[in-house]
């Protein structure tokens, strides 16, 4: 999945290369985020000056303000493919911690572990829009709808019973969206993604945009 996302993205960018400028079309949208992800992982601290190796697993949740920049590169009838930056700024939580901490003469379970942190999130999505709001002729469109891939990159710290440990890294990405409303007051979006890979922790979010 790593390579297809990566690859799909660097195909349409070559493809805009030979673009002329004055086809391009800027859209932009504001509004909400929230996700959530299962996570299992491992982390050493010390504990009552003493090192401690803890097996945990807790839910992570994060919400925050979103700001997209999508830049259109492709337009046809009907349709158009597009560029976009859906980057979020917030806010995480650690809940439903346990964890399993060895000291280096005993075990103990650990299970009260809760706590807050910033976060942020800076995904690119190839997309292919289709309907309204996706390209520069929309008439007769009540309805629009995209799907895309990409990469995020995410950064947060996650709370456990040895300290805080980072979490952060470039995940391929996947996403799903309608657009609804032709008058600017009634412009709005909804979209569902999945970060990570079948190997990996997977994030599950869902946006409500307000498109500009």
């Amino acid at each position: 999945m790593h390579r297809i996302s990566l690859i799909f993205v660097l195909s349409i960018l070559v493809c805009s290369t030979s673009l002329n400028a004055q086809n391009l079309r800027i859209a932009q949208a504001l509004g909400l985020s929230g996700s959530t992800a299962n996570i299992k992982g491992q982390a050493r601290g010390m504990v009552d000056s003493v090192m401690v190796s803890s097996d945990f697993s807790l839910r992570l949740q994060q919400f925050g303000l979103v700001y997209q920049f999508r830049l259109e590169l492709i337009q046809f009838n009907g349709g158009s493919v597009s560029i976009a930056a859906p980057v979020m700024a917030g806010f995480s939580l650690t809940n439903k911690y346990h964890s399993r901490d060895f000291n280096g003469t005993s075990y103990r379970d650990v299970d009260s572990v809760k706590g807050g942190h910033f976060a942020f999130e800076v995904p690119v999505y190839a997309d292919l829009n289709l309907g309204l709001h996706s390209a520069a002729d929309e008439s007769g469109r009540r309805i629009g709808i995209y799907v895309g891939a990409g990469y995020a990159y995410s950064y947060t710290k996650l709370h456990t019973s040895v300290g805080k440990v980072r979490f952060d890294g470039f995940d391929p990405v996947v996403r799903a969206g309608i657009r609804l409303g032709r008058a600017w007051e009634t412009r709005w979006g909804i979209a569902f993604s999945v970060r990570g890979s079948s190997s990996a922790t997977r994030t599950y979010g869902l946006q409500l945009l307000k498109e500009l």
